[in-house]
C-alpha cells in the first residue's frame, strides 16, 4: 500500500470518528442527575471475604410487617462465624415443572424447579418461536430440540441461596449454612397452576429453630402486560421468584443472604463466543451496562458491584437472562424500579467469579455471579419478602427497547463490536438494521431485504462514486507531473505542497470520499448483523433447492456452510512454538474460536469479488511514476483479497451476501464510469469527439440487425441526457 492510500484512509478514519464524536457530544441528551439516588459505596476488591453489608430500610409487603434494621455490630462473618443446620424435606422429591415448551402453551417459557437447592435446574423456550439448530427448521414443532437458556445438569446450583446466614443477640458473629445442599419442602402456592413453593427451616446446632427461609416461582402467562406488545398472543419471557424469612426465635435480630445467579449461557454452536455476566448500575438517574468475561473474573479483574446495582444476570448474542431486584410500589405489589430508589433495594451488590468448563479441545473460563442482598431486621414471628423478576428471552430490539428500557435492558444489545467505542456509531447499527426490516416486510426474506439494502445505498452514493472516479482518473493523469515534482523538491517540502497546490495535486484526494462515507456504514452494519436476532435460522434460498448435505444459506446469522461436517476439523502444527501462535490465529479466524465444521463459498467470492474490483481501478499517482512503488500496491492487491476471504470466512453470511453484492455493484460501476463517463472526458480533452450512444462504438458488440435490449435502450436514453445537460450547461456560460 503507497503512502498516498496510507494518508487517505487514516484521514478518512478521523474525520469519521471527529463527526461521530461532535454528533454525540451536541446532539446526545444529557444524563439527568439522580433525584436522592442511592449512595455510591466503595468497592472492594474481588479477594475482599463477603461479609454482611450495612443494615438499611427495606419496604416490605402489606402482609409482612418488616422492622427498620439497627446498624450492624460485631465482627465480620469471615473472621468469627459459627455453623447452623438446615432442616427439609427427608429426600429430594420430584422436580417442579411451570409452564410448558410445547409449541402450542399459553406460556413463553417453561421452568423446572428442583427441590435440591430449590434451585432452577432447567430453562427452556416454547418451541414455536424458538429452537436449537437450523436443522430444526424443518421439522414439525413438536420434534425440534428446544432451546434451553439454563441446560439440565448444569453445574452451578442456578438461582439458589448457596449462603445464608443469622445473627443472634448475645452471640458473637454470624451463623452460616448452605441451603443449596439441601432438599427443600414442596408447599402448596397460591396458584397452583403458574407457581411453586418450597420451605427449610434453619435450627442452631442442639436442634433449636431459628428461621424459616421461604421460596416462591411465578410464572406470568403470554400476554401479561410489559410484553412486546399488548394482547393476548403478547410473548412474556418473565417470572417472578420470591423470598421470605420468618424469625422462629427471639434472639434472632438479622439475617442477609447470597442468591447464586444465573449460569452461563449454553454455547450456538461455533460462531463467536459472546457470552458474559452483565449488570445494570444506577448512574446520574439511567442505568448503565457492564460486562464481564470468564477470562476477566479468572484473572480478577472484576470489581465488586456495589448497591447501586439495578440488575446483574447473563447474556450471549442473542439471549439473556436477568436477576432484577424489584420495590414495592405506593399501590401495592412488587414493580421494577423506574429511577433509583431512595432508599435503594434489597440488594448490597454482587460479585463474579470464574469456573473452567471444557468446550471441545479448550478449556474456557465462565463467569459466575453472586449476589448479595442487604442484612435485614428481623423480629419473631415477622416475615421478610424480597421479590425479584427474572427475565430470560431474547434480545429482540422491539421488546428490549418498550417493555423493559426504563431498566436499561436496551443496553444489552451489543451493536458495534470496533475495537475502540465510537459515540454514535450505534445509532447507525439500529437505523441500517430498521430499514432492512422495512424491506424485509415487502419481500419476507432477510438475504434479498440485505440486497435491497445494498442496492438503495449504492443509488444514493452514486453521485458521489462518479465524482470520486473522475478525479481518481485525474489522480493517475498527473502522476508523472507529481512524481516529477517530488524528485526537484525532495529537500523542500513546503516548495513541494505549494507546487503540488498549483497543478491541484491535492484534489484528487477526493478519491477516498466513497470509502469516507461508507466506513460508518461498513462497521455500523457489521454490528447490527453480528447480534440482529431477526436473521438467527433465516434462509436465504428455499430449502429444497439445497442438495443433501449441505444448509447453504439457510442461516443468515451463521457461516453460509456450503458443506457441513459435525465433529470439527483444527489445522495442524498449533502445538509448534512461534509458529503456533500464528496457527492459532489462523485457525480462530476460519472457525470463529473453535474448530472448522464447514466449506464456506461467500467469503471465497467476497474475495474474488474484491481483487477483480481492484484489478479495474486505476494506480495512485505515486505507484504509475514508480516502479517500486507500483510492484507493492500490486502485491498489497494480491494479498488483500486472501486477507479478506480469511477473516470472513467464519463471519454471518449475511454480512459477506452485504458485501459481496456491494462490491460485484461497484465493479459494475467501476467499469461503467471508466469505459463511459470517464473516457468520454478525457476524450473531450484531447479534441476527439466521442462516440454517440448507440453510434458505432455500441453497435460492434451487437449482432447485425438484431434490436437493442431495454437495459440498452435505457443506457443510450440516459447518456444522451446527460450529454444534452452538459451542452446545456456550456451554451448557458457562452451566454453569460
Amino acid at each position: 500500500m503507497d503512502k498516498e492510500t496510507i494518508i487517505r484512509t487514516i484521514l478518512a478514519v478521523a474525520i469519521v470518528i471527529g463527526l461521530m464524536w461532535a454528533w454525540q457530544a451536541w446532539f446526545a441528551p444529557p444524563p439527568q442527575p439522580p433525584a436522592q439516588g442511592p449512595e455510591q459505596p466503595t468497592t472492594p476488591g474481588p479477594d475482599k471475604p463477603v461479609g454482611p453489608p450495612d443494615a438499611g430500610q427495606v419496604k416490605a409487603p402489606p402482609d409482612a410487617e418488616q422492622v427498620k434494621a439497627p446498624p450492624a455490630e460485631g465482627p465480620a462473618p469471615g473472621a468469627d462465624t459459627w455453623d447452623m443446620r438446615a432442616v427439609g424435606a427427608a429426600a429430594p422429591g420430584e422436580p417442579v415443572i411451570l409452564g410448558s415448551d410445547a409449541p402450542i402453551t399459553p406460556h413463553d417459557l417453561e421452568v423446572e424447579i428442583h427441590p435440591q437447592g430449590a434451585a432452577v435446574a432447567r430453562l427452556t423456550l416454547a418451541r414455536k418461536r424458538f429452537f436449537k439448530t437450523v436443522a430444526d427448521r424443518d421439522l414439525p414443532p413438536a420434534q425440534r430440540k428446544p432451546m434451553h437458556l439454563i441446560e439440565p445438569d448444569v453445574p452451578e446450583p442456578a438461582l439458589a441461596i448457596e449462603e445464608f446466614r443469622l445473627r443472634l443477640e448475645g452471640k458473637e458473629g454470624w451463623g452460616r449454612v448452605d441451603l443449596s445442599q439441601v432438599a427443600w419442602r414442596v408447599e402448596p402456592a397460591a396458584d397452583d397452576k403458574d407457581s411453586a413453593a418450597f420451605a427449610v427451616d434453619v435450627t442452631a446446632e442442639d436442634g433449636t429453630p431459628l428461621a424459616t427461609v421461604r421460596k416462591e416461582v411465578r410464572l406470568l402467562p403470554r400476554g401479561t402486560p410489559g410484553g412486546e406488545v399488548e394482547g393476548a398472543d403478547a410473548p412474556q419471557y418473565e417470572f417472578r421468584m420470591a423470598v421470605e424469612i420468618t424469625a422462629l426465635d427471639d434472639r434472632v435480630t438479622q439475617a442477609y443472604y447470597v442468591l447464586h445467579g444465573p449460569p452461563a449461557l449454553p454455547r450456538e454452536g461455533q460462531r463467536t463466543d459472546m457470552r458474559g455476566a452483565v449488570f445494570g448500575v444506577w448512574e446520574g438517574g439511567r442505568v448503565a451496562v457492564t460486562t464481564a468475561t470468564g477470562a476477566a473474573a479468572e484473572k480478577k479483574k472484576v470489581p465488586r458491584i456495589g448497591p447501586n446495582m439495578a440488575w446483574m444476570g447473563q447474556a450471549d448474542k442473542y439471549f439473556a437472562v436477568i436477576l432484577v431486584p424489584l420495590v414495592l410500589s405506593p399501590h401495592g405489589g412488587y414493580v421494577m424500579p423506574e429511577a433509583p430508589p431512595e432508599a435503594g433495594t434489597f440488594a448490597a451488590g454482587a460479585e463474579v467469579k470464574a469456573r473452567t468448563a471444557t468446550e471441545g479441545r479448550d478449556q474456557v473460563p465462565l463467569p459466575v455471579e453472586r449476589f448479595e442482598s442487604k442484612a435485614v431486621a428481623l423480629e419473631k414471628g415477622k416475615t421478610v419478602r424480597h421479590e425479584f423478576a427474572v427475565f430470560a428471552g431474547p434480545k429482540a430490539p422491539d421488546l428490549l427497547e418498550t417493555s423493559y428500557q426504563h431498566i436499561g435492558f436496551d443496553q444489552l444489545i451489543t451493536w458495534t463490536r470496533c475495537c475502540i467505542p465510537i459515540p454514535g456509531l450505534a445509532h447507525i447499527s439500529r437505523g441500517l438494521l430498521a430499514v432492512i426490516e422495512a424491506f424485509h416486510d415487502l419481500v419476507r426474506n432477510w438475504g434479498l431485504a440485505i440486497i435491497m439494502l445494498v442496492i438503495a445505498l449504492r443509488v444514493v452514493m452514486l453521485p458521489v462514486s462518479k465524482w470520486s472516479a473522475k478525479s481518481m482518473a485525474g489522480m493517475q493523469k498527473m502522476g508523472p507531473r507529481m512524481q516529477e515534482i517530488r524528485e526537484k523538491y525532495a529537500d523542500d517540502k513546503q516548495k513541494m505542497q505549494q507546487e503540488m497546490a498549483k497543478i491541484g495535486g491535492f484534489k484528487a484526494m477526493g478519491g477516498c470520499l466513497p470509502m469516507f462515507l461508507q466506513m460508518p456504514v461498513w462497521i455500523g452494519l457489521y454490528g447490527a448483523l453480528q447480534v440482529a436476532i431477526q436473521l438467527r435460522h433465516s434462509a436465504f434460498l428455499p430449502a429444497e433447492w439445497i442438495p443433501a448435505g449441505s444448509l447453504f444459506l439457510q442461516d443468515l446469522s451463521a457461516p453460509d456452510m456450503l458443506l457441513h461436517w459435525l465433529e470439527p476439523l483444527y489445522l495442524p502444527g498449533q502445538e509448534i512454538p512461534l509458529l503456533g501462535f500464528l496457527i492459532g490465529g489462523i485457525q480462530n479466524m476460519l472457525s470463529g474460536g473453535g474448530g472448522i465444521t464447514s466449506v464456506n463459498l461467500l467469503p471465497v467470492l467476497v474475495g474474488l469479488a474484491m481483487f477483480f474490483q481492484q484489478k479495474l481501478m486505476p494506480m495512485s499517482s505515486a505507484a504509475t511514476a514508480n516502479p517500486e512503488a507500483q510492484k507493492q500496491q500490486q502485491m498489497m492487491m494480491k494479498f488483500m483479497p486472501v486477507f479478506l476471504a480469511v477473516v470472513l470466512y467464519s463471519a454471518p453470511s449475511g454480512l459477506c451476501l452485504y458485501i459481496f453484492t456491494s462490491t460485484a455493484l461497484g465493479f459494475l460501476e467501476n467499469r461503467f464510469f471508466r469505459h463511459r463517463w470517464i473516457e468520454a472526458a478525457k476524450a473531450k480533452e484531447e479534441g476527439v469527439e466521442p462516440p454517440e450512444p448507440g453510434g458505432p462504438a455500441r453497435q460492434k458488440s451487437l449482432v447485425a440487425g438484431r434490436r437493442k435490449s431495454l437495459s440498452e435502450r435505457v443506457e443510450a436514453w440516459v447518456r444522451r441526457r446527460m450529454d444534452q445537460g452538459g451542452q446545456a450547461k456550456k451554451d448557458d456560460k457562452r451566454k453569460k
